[in-house]
């Protein structure tokens, strides 16, 4: 319900937003408790029932309601009574600068934006409108003599792009629609040789139907003009930055259209990282399950090179469009993992939409306190001599959390994907990407979480870890376009040619660890680690959706999920040299888990149809089903 951006007022946006480009970082907003929107924490400087206006009338406007406090400014809703009686409801911007130069230089600008925005008449484009008059004030009473500016909006029964996208439940094709709106605004407004220029969710309003309206005009400003002021919205600013003295281009704006793309398809994810945007982008789609062909239409957009993004955005739109009308949503359960309990009974930990649950048998319980949501990947073990649960997550923004028995707590931001186990030592060690670098984090009972970050391997994602012997562990990262390998104190190796991988996983085998990769194609190759050749293709030829491996007797064993159920590729056993293939189910399945217990059997877990299920080898390694107590939904 609020009109005006919580990003605005950036006249001093060099001394605002200067050097504030941290990939990943989350705000922390404070809620608007009436509106549904976020805000900016902070209190109001007014309250509601005090009335403005302009000096021959100051008593026009009545505060109704404070929405947040933004740079210079305070954002409120308000009522303009006419002349006529007639009641209006408007949005108020009230500046906060008590200097009156300043606040006439502002005036002057703002009457330029309005007298230009209206003269070009693009369609849903907010115009907004300005005066100057005395400090809110009780009815009756004597204004101060200080003056303030104030812009004024029609009100908009809309939300802020990101809140409409994290709201949305009608799937990637509404998302589309939206974005096909913003695109047609601003392919107007870049027709007629102007750009917006300060582009971001906050200054995109959708209402209940899906109609957007563009607002915040401050920094509209035509293609032929050069500059005063550059202005920087942090995770919307492309790589090439504006210059005082230069010539606004409508990149700038292309690039801004690409970032709310990912807001729409990701509402979840932190910050992006102008550096690259591209690259983090496409891995955040891939891994959130989004097809290859939607990876690079999305990051289309988000191109390091100016002249290489989609202009105009139409046509994008509805390529988009298109491949996101027939994009099947991806599950609710994203992240899946199973282990035996002291007991050697299977413990599957799922996470998704709702957070983090456990199923099994036996007193096993999560930690207790507020944890993370939207997960995209988990991690978690039995540390210390006690055997103390742990689990590690990645949320949507992009944060890591640690959960033990003493409750939940956010251990780092702006990380890309997750892998690792408890190791010989009885610590919890997990490996991740930020900042592209690889990172590991240890945990055990009784001491505190300790970080290190390896910037002899480049990375944009983990996808695997296993610890090859007590201290030395084998990482696979995504990095460009290629998958590396790395161990401890040597230098990142390919495995296999340049390509898209989905998933990744790692098994040690008595021939050495080997590497299994889950393809865009739903294809899956088995490498050998150390060969940059192309592996051999490993399957029935059915694509999957979810993969898992562990190191186990003769050789790995492969567990895969797809439309066909869940399969699992045994190694060879007797005088056959070929491996054997078992289907647990022949419903379709997206998930997929293994573990190796101490008495050697296997557990396996998977997501089928929505539901969780599981197995386990009984004492002659035949397998069974293991029923497990309802979780609820993952």
């Amino acid at each position: 319900m609020m009109l005006l951006s919580e990003d605005q007022d950036r006249a001093s946006v060099g001394r605002r937003h200067r050097n504030e480009h941290y990939p990943g970082q989350r705000e922390q907003p404070a809620r608007c408790p009436r509106a549904g929107v976020r805000r900016q924490a902070g209190v109001a400087r007014w309250v509601p029932g005090l009335r403005f206006g302009p000096e021959f009338d100051p008593e026009q406007y009545e505060l109704l309601e404070f929405h947040h406090r933004g740079g210079e400014a305070e954002v409120w809703r308000a009522v303009r009574t006419g002349h006529s009686g007639l009641k209006e409801l408007v949005a108020a911007k009230i500046m906060l600068e008590r200097d009156p130069s300043e606040v006439r230089r502002w005036l002057g600008r703002w009457d330029d934006v309005s007298h230009n925005a209206h003269r070009l008449g693009v369609t849903d484009l907010v115009v907004p409108s300005f005066l100057l008059g005395p400090s809110p004030h009780r009815p009756g009473t004597m204004p101060t003599s200080s003056l303030l500016g104030y812009q004024i909006s029609p009100w908009v029964d809309g939300v802020p792009l990101h809140s409409w996208a994290r709201a949305n439940r009608a799937g990637p094709a509404a998302a589309a629609e939206v974005l096909a709106r913003l695109c047609r605004i601003v392919d107007e407004l870049h027709r007629k040789r102007w750009v917006h220029r300060d582009i971001s969710p906050a200054n995109v309003l959708v209402d209940a139907h899906g109609q957007v309206k563009l607002i915040d005009l401050t920094f509209l400003a035509p293609l032929d003009h050069t500059l005063t002021v550059a202005v920087f919205t942090p995770g919307h600013v492309p790589p090439e930055a504006e210059q005082v003295g230069g010539f606004p281009t409508t990149g700038k704006d292309l690039f801004a259209v690409g970032t709310l793309a990912r807001t729409l398809l990701l509402p979840e994810h932190g910050r992006l990282d102008h550096r690259s945007a591209a690259e983090q982008a496409r891995a955040e789609l891939l891994a959130a399950g989004y097809g290859d062909d939607i990876a690079q239409w999305a990051c289309e957009a988000l191109a390091r090179d100016p002249d290489r993004r989609p202009a105009p955005l139409g046509p994008w739109a509805a390529r988009g469009r298109e491949l996101l009308r027939a994009h099947r949503p991806s599950p609710r359960t994203t992240g899946l993992a199973v282990l035996p309990d002291a007991a050697g009974r299977p413990l599957v930990a799922a996470a998704g939409a709702a957070g983090v649950v456990l199923a099994g048998h036996g007193a096993h319980r999560l930690p207790p306190g507020h944890g993370p949501v939207a997960v995209r990947e988990l991690v978690f073990g039995w540390a210390g001599r006690q055997g103390e649960l742990v689990l590690c997550a990645e949320d949507g923004a992009g944060a890591l959390w640690v959960g033990t028995a003493t409750g939940w707590w956010e251990a780092a931001r702006g990380v890309t994907g997750l892998a690792g186990a408890v190791d010989s030592t009885g610590e919890l060690t997990v490996w991740t990407a930020a900042g592209g670098a690889l990172h590991s984090y240890r945990w055990a009972p009784g001491r505190t979480l300790t970080g290190r970050e390896l910037p002899g391997c480049p990375a944009d994602r983990v996808l695997a870890a296993v610890e090859e012997r007590s201290g030395a562990w084998l990482v696979l990262v995504e990095h460009g376009g290629r998958v590396l390998s790395w161990r401890t104190g040597s230098t990142p190796t390919p495995l296999g040619p340049p390509g898209t991988v989905r998933a990744a996983a790692l098994a040690r085998t008595s021939a050495g660890p080997q590497a299994a990769t889950l393809h865009a194609d739903g294809s899956v190759r088995l490498h050998t680690v150390g060969s940059a050749g192309p592996g051999s293709e490993t399957g029935d030829g059915e694509p999957a959706l979810g993969l898992a491996m562990a190191g186990h007797r003769g050789g790995p064993t492969i567990a895969l999920a797809g439309e066909g159920g869940v399969r699992l590729r045994l190694p060879a056993t007797g005088t056959s040299r070929r491996p054997r293939w078992w289907r647990p189910t022949l419903r379709p399945a997206t998930r997929v888990a293994l573990a190796v217990g101490d008495d050697w059997r296997l557990c396996l877990a998977a997501m089928v149809e929505g539901e969780l299920q599981c197995w386990q080898e009984d004492a002659g390694y035949r397998w069974q089903s293991v029923p497990l107590p309802d979780p609820g939904e993952a």
